[in-house]
């Protein structure tokens, strides 16, 4: 099988926040978003153990509302051919904020001073998942620290899979959309090799 080219990740600003799936799910639906559900869930093996995933094909204005960008870009949306194709998945809620973290992941850094967590893969092993800045000593939860583009933290979030990093990127009306849907501000950022 190929390899999993990485996702795009949509997910509430707010890593304690998990609106409801099933709203969410119909609102996606009637803007043409999602498509038809995918069972079962494609490679239960992508998402995190012992939390809900639903799988669904892009919808009729999937690709009005995610912006491709890159040169010589392919989108396969076809679920028909046995290869890696584009689809959206919706893992959660968890009753906890999960680490969504991969390869590509770079050090976040400090809310208050804005250093650098070199060392944050050691510092993550740890129950509570909180980080205390090397610099200024400030000791928050990780999912407050800024990750940029390449990490996150949520309950519960929107995985846009088969994308390469930057490859793509939510429009403002998608965001709109799901901040209009939750009542609350959503973020993205991406992942590899989780």
């Amino acid at each position: 099988m190929p390899n999993h080219t990485g996702r795009l990740v949509l997910a509430p600003r707010d890593a304690l926040q998990a609106p409801g799936p099933d709203a969410l799910i119909a609102g996606l639906k009637v803007a043409r978003f999602l498509g038809s559900a995918l069972e079962p869930c494609l490679d239960p093996a992508l998402s995190p153990p012992g939390i809900p995933a639903r799988a669904f094909s892009a919808g009729e204005d999937f690709l009005c509302l995610i912006t491709f960008a890159g040169c010589a870009v392919q989108v396969d949306l076809d679920a028909g051919t046995g290869r890696p194709f584009c689809h959206v998945r919706i893992v959660g809620p968890s009753p906890r904020p999960l680490a969504l973290l991969g390869g590509n992941t770079r050090p976040p850094r400090c809310p208050t001073c804005r250093a650098p967590q070199r060392d944050w893969r050691q510092r993550l092993g740890a129950a509570d998942l909180t980080l205390v800045c090397p610099a200024c000593a400030t000791h928050r939860p990780a999912w407050a620290w800024d990750w940029k583009e390449s990490g996150g933290f949520a309950r519960l979030s929107l995985w846009i899979e088969e994308v390469f990093p930057g490859e793509a990127a939510p429009t403002d009306a998608l965001l709109g959309l799901l901040s209009d849907l939750s009542h609350m501000p959503w973020r993205h950022f991406y992942l590899q090799d989780m």
